[in-house]
């Protein structure tokens, strides 16, 4: 009996040091979400990696969109226009003096079709290339801009977790 409870301790402690070093959803927005507003829509982008497509994206089809954030920089994009209007979505991200063109994935109206008052506008817009993180830069659109200064917490939260160690045998 008093080695099961020692064994369920051990178990219940182990959970909470792994849970305690998992950022929470507001960090992890905090540190890899930008928005911009202009007169008709706030656009907000959040940059994916492994940590943030978890928390925004489900089973089956998050496996599909780390891969895709993974191989290059990847944003999901989400607004909601305040009156009815076409959300435009071509953007550039522009790095060290590199201009680079997104191509753009809809989710749910965001095809750059006309998009009615209060409706949720939601995609993503990926690079063909992966930005070298450390540096700054600015993601540009008709709608406006929005600057990326990535925190040295978000460079880390920004590696890929450790892999899970195997069962034991």
């Amino acid at each position: 009996m008093m080695r099961s409870n020692a064994a369920i301790l051990v178990c219940v402690l182990a959970g909470s040091f792994v849970m305690a070093q998992e950022p929470d959803t507001k960090t992890l927005f905090k540190e890899f979400g930008r928005s911009v507003k202009s007169d008709d829509i706030t656009l907000s982008f959040v940059l994916l990696n492994n940590r943030t497509v978890d928390v925004l994206f489900q089973a089956p089809g998050k496996y599909a969109v780390r891969a895709r954030a993974n191989q290059s920089t990847t944003f999901y994009v989400q607004g909601m226009p305040e009156k009815d209007m076409v959300v435009d979505t071509k953007f550039f991200v522009e790095q060290d003096g590199h201009t680079y063109e997104a191509s753009s994935l809809n989710i749910k109206n965001f095809d750059g079709n006309t998009v009615t008052k209060g409706t949720r506008v939601d995609g993503m817009i990926q690079l063909g290339t992966k930005l070298d993180l450390t540096h700054p830069f600015t993601v540009r659109g008709s709608h406006g801009s929005v600057e990326f200064v990535l925190s040295p917490e978000a460079l880390k939260l920004a590696e890929p977790a450790p892999a899970a160690a195997p069962p034991p045998e």
